[in-house]
């Protein structure tokens, strides 16, 4: 049996951070990847299979979730203002947003 593996997608126009982690919150990899196609391709074919993805919905989610969609076991795409009132911290940046995104992906909290 092949272990999930949930990852958490913060996007932004020019940049998406990511974080991977395994059912028990480990981080298994983490970082940031240019938004375009390719990037997206070439970061991709890296992840460790399966993987199921979540990220909240902007302007540029739709793209991204259709780009990822077939190749990923699931990707969820979550309301922010509801991300917002689960996970409100006084700590914020697009690290710790994609690895909290990615922790309510693996509890299934996503709202």
């Amino acid at each position: 049996m092949k272990i999930m593996h949930y990852v958490g997608l913060d996007i932004h126009k020019k940049t998406i951070s990511y974080c991977v982690k395994l059912a028990d919150g480990t981080i298994v990899k983490e970082g940031n990847i240019v938004a375009n196609r390719a990037s997206l391709d070439q970061w991709r074919v890296e992840l460790p299979e399966p993987w199921m993805a979540a990220m909240e919905a902007t302007l540029f989610t739709s793209w991204i979730y259709d780009h990822l969609k077939p190749h990923a076991a699931e990707v969820k795409v979550a309301n922010p203002s509801m991300l917002k009132a689960i996970s409100a911290s006084k700590r914020k940046n697009d690290r710790i947003d994609a690895a909290k995104i990615a922790d309510l992906l693996r509890a299934n909290l996503l709202p």
